[in-house]
């Protein structure tokens, strides 16, 4: 007689009968543990705001021994007078979240709603954004995006790659809950930075350090006006600099990682990464930009060392602290 084995993982308990069973177990968590998505289904039919409030009633129901979805989403359709026929959308939704499973919530459910349930709302969008990626057309439209405005097309994309039929609903809904996990769809307000922002509002920074890249171009003579420079986004962190109303690409801005504090070193070392993006006589001009973060960690302040280039390599550069 064999011996069988029943290994959990997650909320999940899986049988292992024989030596092929736990190759593909092991294989399947490899993929788990290197962030591969996991989740195959796509599903997204109903508002996120609903969802939220969804995973908070589910958390204080888990704290009153209630786990099972049909009975906490019942309570909670007929608590806000929706109609029971809604239930046939919040579920599938769910799953495609790893959110539930086997009809009860998930831990990861009850995660997010006791996140929610403290007032941590950050904190709920950032473990919800990590659900998401574990789904594997919400991660692929993430991956796809450099900026929010690409997102709504972004899901079209996907979405028809996979043979998928497109309901406007579908479409509205997943646009709006990837908008609330990206952080390239938050609010890019700099008076309280953190590395996260500094890496999604891109634009933003430039927006901010251009008066200043006016001054610096006067002192390299260089004739263009930066409000006359177009600039697009062409990889992490990098833009494409051209003349408005040409195709003339004259340049590049190139971000530089956020660093923490008056540190040195550390700046001499994110320029000189920048700097192996310079290369003489290739383009015009170079606008290296990099973030330093200051202050007290719940709510620093950011300032901006900005160095333009001339297509010769002379170079010219100033600390500059943003007016919001």
């Amino acid at each position: 007689m064999s011996n069988v084995v029943l290994v959990r993982v997650g909320d999940r308990d899986i049988r292992v009968d024989t030596v092929e069973d736990l190759e593909k177990l092991c294989s399947s968590l490899k993929e788990l543990l290197q962030g591969e998505c996991q989740y195959h289904s796509w599903y997204i039919r109903i508002p996120p705001e609903r969802l939220l409030a969804l995973l908070r009633k589910a958390y204080v129901k888990y704290t009153q021994g209630v786990v099972s979805v049909g009975d906490v989403i019942s309570e909670y359709l007929e608590e806000n007078k929706l109609s029971k026929s809604l239930a046939r959308t919040i579920t599938p939704t769910l799953s495609s979240l790893g959110l539930a499973s086997s009809g009860r919530f998930t831990s990861s459910a009850v995660e997010v709603g006791r996140l929610l349930y403290e007032g941590r709302s950050s904190d709920a969008r950032e473990r919800l954004r990590a659900l998401a990626l574990k789904n594997c057309v919400l991660k692929e439209i993430l991956e796809r995006i450099n900026d929010c405005a690409e997102l709504e097309k972004a899901t079209e994309t996907v979405l028809a790659s996979y043979g998928k039929s497109v309901r406007f609903d579908e479409l509205k809904y997943t646009v709006e809950l990837l908008k609330m996990v990206s952080p390239r769809c938050r609010e890019c307000d700099l008076r309280c930075a953190t590395a996260e922002t500094i890496y999604a509002c891109g634009e933003r920074i430039i927006q901010l350090a251009a008066p200043h890249i006016r001054e610096l171009f006067e002192k390299l003579d260089i004739s263009l006006l930066p409000e006359h420079l177009n600039y697009v986004n062409a990889e992490p962190s990098t833009y494409l600099l051209s003349v408005k109303g040409t195709a003339k690409q004259i340049g590049l801005i190139l971000l530089g990682p956020p660093v923490e504090g008056a540190d040195l070193q550390q700046m001499k070392n994110a320029l000189a990464r920048l700097d192996e993006r310079v290369v003489e006589g290739v383009y015009e001009v170079y606008i290296k930009i990099l973030p330093i973060l200051e202050g007290d960690e719940r709510c620093k302040s950011v300032k901006f060392l900005v160095e333009v280039v001339r297509g010769d390599l002379e170079r010219v550069s100033k600390f500059v602290k943003p007016s919001f």
